[in-house]
């Protein structure tokens, strides 16, 4: 697996992002950087040493000059290493510890002293609250109020949060989809016909909606 850390060491100096920007539009020398970046030549001479190091510069000759260039690929290679690399063994006990934390410092004899303002912590909240829910289960807003109402009063903005979705992932129009993976799928908690259901299932990944609203059944119509 590719070494990651040089490159990223590489690019932790603003002086370095900067002559990096500059090489990204075109190929220049020491002395048309060290002017452009108000740093002697010498000063450039070191950061790019660094830079060709990581192997986001390359050096080519042209006349009497000794051009720069940024490489590009490298950093892709790098973000990609980053992206598959799997995840620390002690990652997932770690978020458990910070969940776990979360909850001890807002819930009180198993009610929600507030509803966390602080985006991280109130999906903690969420998360939690959306595992009230069974999975494949269909819920009326009258079900999914008197769940709600025994963490927090305030079930109008616990039931709105928890049916918040991406607006990245909307459909057309705002219309959610009902297919797995899409905006009701990055739900807690899908909505549709007046008909609650969970989103998720218990290891968060997205959830099949139960087979009465995926075959478009009208439930407005049930009690």
């Amino acid at each position: 697996m590719m070494d990651i850390v040089p490159l990223f060491k590489a690019l932790a100096d603003e002086r370095r992002i900067r002559i990096v920007a500059l090489l990204s539009a075109r190929a220049l020398s020491v002395e048309e950087l060290a002017a452009a970046v108000d740093l002697t030549p010498a000063t450039i001479s070191h950061h790019l040493a660094l830079l060709r190091e990581a192997g986001l510069v390359e050096a080519a000759h042209e006349q009497y000059y000794t051009v720069y260039r940024f490489r590009q690929q490298p950093l892709l290679d790098a973000m990609r290493t980053l992206v598959e690399r799997p995840a620390s063994p002690g990652l997932d006990e770690d978020l458990a510890k910070y969940d776990q934390k979360v909850l001890r410092d807002y819930l009180v004899d198993g009610r929600l002293k507030t509803i966390p303002t602080q985006r991280k912590k109130r999906d903690v909240i969420l998360r939690y609250l959306a595992q009230r829910f069974e999975p494949g289960r269909l819920y009326s807003e009258k079900e999914v109020n008197a769940i709600l109402v025994d963490y927090h009063d305030d079930v109008a903005t616990l039931r709105r949060e928890l049916v918040q979705a991406d607006p990245q992932m909307a459909g057309l129009g705002g219309a959610p989809s009902l297919q797995p993976g899409n905006a009701v799928a990055r739900r807690l908690l899908a909505r549709e016909n007046g008909r609650y259901w969970r989103a998720t299932d218990d290891a968060g990944q997205p959830a099949a909606p139960p087979a009465t609203v995926a075959e478009g059944v009208d439930l407005s119509l049930r009690s």
